[in-house]
């Protein structure tokens, strides 16, 4: 099977239908907003406790979006209640996570 097919390959289920539509959408937003938020961890790995502890007691932010990368990794939204502002955060398989990036307006369907 070529790269093309294996990438496009149809989901077994409707939870990873659910999952890749959700991570496409989270990518899609990240791309077309410029981060506004200021974010001390973009630069740096930390354990994704001490992000998650941040982003909480910073910005009020709480998970509201998941999904898995092909990588094993877990990609992760965090907005605040009122979704006035909303941080991406990647989290490697070794338990560390990074800030990918932030913006305002988060809009949940």
């Amino acid at each position: 099977m070529n790269f093309f097919a294996t990438y496009h390959a149809k989901p077994r289920s409707t939870v990873a239908r659910s999952v890749k539509l959700i991570a496409a959408g989270v990518m899609i937003l990240a791309g077309m907003t410029v981060a506004t938020v200021p974010v001390q961890a973009q630069s740096r790995d930390l354990p994704r406790a001490k992000v998650v502890e941040q982003l909480d007691a910073q910005y009020a932010e709480t998970q509201v979006a998941v999904g898995v990368t092909r990588e094993g990794g877990v990609i992760e939204v965090f907005a605040t209640h009122d979704g006035s502002t909303w941080t991406l955060v990647l989290t490697k398989p070794d338990g560390t996570s990074r800030v990918v990036t932030a913006g305002q307006t988060w809009i949940k369907r």
